[in-house]
């Protein structure tokens, strides 16, 4: 028999509203209330909201459902969540045999569901006077909280408020940005490039990229616009995260400050209608222009695609695929500096793809094989989904005779059982549909796969018999072998785990045509 224990939950919702020893406090009140020491669950800078991201309330209700507690302590029933998710919260854990328990407010429902109402409609009160409360800052040219852009630092002023002013050593940076893109028309990724050339650091010490330079450019704060309400936060319950969205500009709050000022308008304004000039609608590549590993050929290092280069020179011109992620942001970016030729790289898919269909027989065995063991592990599947099938209907039939039996008391209880009724039948739904999948799959036989396998290689053979352009290449190539990736040392693997190729690509490509573009070929 499992040994039951007192406990008791604690939480603050976050790091503001606690002065050190909040949940001290909430401890030593319930443990005073009890009159010993409890097993303790507490989630620090938690929002009561959602369920989401408390780690310590989900372990108590895995206990509570286990057995393992006997009475719940709570400085506050609030602690639990709001009023409607904590109603439901505490049945479900007095329904476990939880006895719960507030060192303040007792353990009276009616008092309890009082309680809860009043505290749900104070932090919804308290959300709208902190909201007021921020506007009336911003109005006032006071900082309302976050980090502040890139040019700007906080600071206190004579009357004690925080307010932004000019970093002065970062707003050259700006200027200098807005130069490059205005007077000098270069992009984003080639002003980072030069940023970071000459050594300026951003605000974390990280690389300089492209949205960090786009972000710059866009902010009206340069031309002493302080925006406020551009986006607000809406809690997902699901993960206890706040999500942020853009709100309407007609919600926007904006306060105008020159002090704040680092760019003229009329240089601002070229910037903008130079950045919507440039704005284009992405759309996929017309086939008659697709190379042929476009997409197809992956960093090993970083992950990035590796793009298309061309080289030219007295003997012709090709085309080498090396890391993008390198070619667009420079060494510091990724360590991969190896270059893959296509023709080359082209000649030896060929070759291997050539090999594999001479070889199909062999090919089909190996499938034959594989198709066996996944036909008898079908069949083992849906052995165990019937089985637990039955087990549900036996559950079920065991809940029905006390659902209407007239004499059982109390109310909630016919109520639990009929939750747990209706959850052992959601689960049957979802067996027997994955039943209906996996008993289609274990009538197949071996010889039906076999078959469906000869079937794809003369697919296979015949698109291959059909290569004209590297558009039909690719496609090939995609169906075929998949993704690839090119590594430091010059070899390519593929992208996934499974070898579709045999493990032959590998070793034949492997150290063929992974010259550099100036090695003169």
């Amino acid at each position: 028999m499992i040994a039951k224990v007192d406990a008791v939950y604690a939480r603050y919702s976050s790091h503001q509203q606690d002065d050190g020893t909040s949940i001290d406090v909430q401890v030593e009140c319930c443990e005073r209330s009890a009159g010993k020491p409890l097993a303790q669950y507490i989630d620090r800078a938690k929002t009561g909201r959602a369920m989401g991201g408390r780690t310590e309330l989900l372990r108590l209700i895995q206990d509570s459902e286990a057995g393992k507690i006997d009475r719940l302590y709570l400085y506050k029933f609030d602690r639990l969540g709001r009023a409607a998710e904590t109603h439901v919260l505490i049945e479900d854990l007095e329904r476990c045999g939880v006895k719960v328990i507030s060192a303040t407010e007792g353990t009276n429902s009616l008092a309890r569901g009082v309680q809860l109402v009043v505290a749900a409609d104070f932090s919804r009160a308290l959300a709208e006077r902190t909201q007021a409360g921020l506007i009336k800052r911003h109005e006032a040219g006071c900082h309302t909280g976050g980090p502040p852009p890139y040019g700007y630092r906080v600071v206190a002023s004579a009357d004690g408020r925080k307010r932004m002013m000019i970093d002065e050593r970062e707003a050259q940076t700006v200027r200098w940005v807005f130069e490059q893109y205005v007077e000098q028309g270069h992009g984003f990724k080639v002003i980072a490039q030069r940023l970071a050339q000459r050594g300026i650091p951003t605000r974390l010490g990280g690389p300089w990229r492209f949205t960090t330079i786009r972000g710059i450019v866009t902010n009206r704060m340069v031309v002493g616009e302080v925006v406020y309400l551009r986006r607000s936060f809406k809690l997902d319950r699901t993960t206890g995260r706040r999500v942020p969205r853009l709100n309407d500009a007609d919600q926007h709050r904006v306060m105008v400050d020159p002090s704040l000022r680092i760019i003229e308008d009329a240089t601002f304004q070229q910037a903008q209608a130079r950045l919507l000039a440039g704005a284009r609608t992405l759309a996929p590549r017309p086939r008659h222009l697709v190379r042929a590993f476009t997409r197809l050929l992956f960093c090993g290092d970083c992950g990035g695609v590796c793009y298309a280069r061309k080289s030219k020179n007295a003997k012709g011109e090709y085309y080498y695929y090396g890391c993008g992620c390198r070619q667009s942001q420079g060494p510091s970016a990724c360590t991969n500096a190896k270059f893959i030729r296509e023709d080359l790289l082209k000649d030896r898919v060929m070759a291997t793809l050539a090999d594999v269909f001479d070889d199909v027989e062999s090919m089909v065995g190996d499938a034959m094989v594989l198709a066996e063991q996944q036909i008898q592990s079908n069949r083992n599947e849906s052995m165990r989904l019937k089985a637990q099938i039955g087990q549900l209907d036996d559950q079920i039939n065991r809940y029905l005779p006390l659902l209407l039996d007239r004499d059982l008391e109390p109310p909630l209880a016919k109520k639990a059982i009929g939750r747990q009724i209706a959850t052992a039948q959601a689960q049957q739904d979802q067996l027997r549909a994955a039943l209906d999948q996996t008993a289609e799959q274990s009538h197949q036989t071996a010889a039906d796969l076999t078959d469906a396998c000869r079937q794809a290689f003369r697919e296979a053979r015949e698109s291959f018999a059909r290569i004209a352009t590297d558009s039909d290449f690719n496609r090939l190539v995609e169906s075929a072998v998949g993704p690839m990736v090119l590594k430091s040392d010059g070899r390519l693997a593929q992208k996934q785990a499974t070898d579709q190729m045999g493990g032959r690509l590998d070793g034949t490509i492997a150290g063929g045509g992974f010259e550099p573009p100036t090695s003169g070929l």
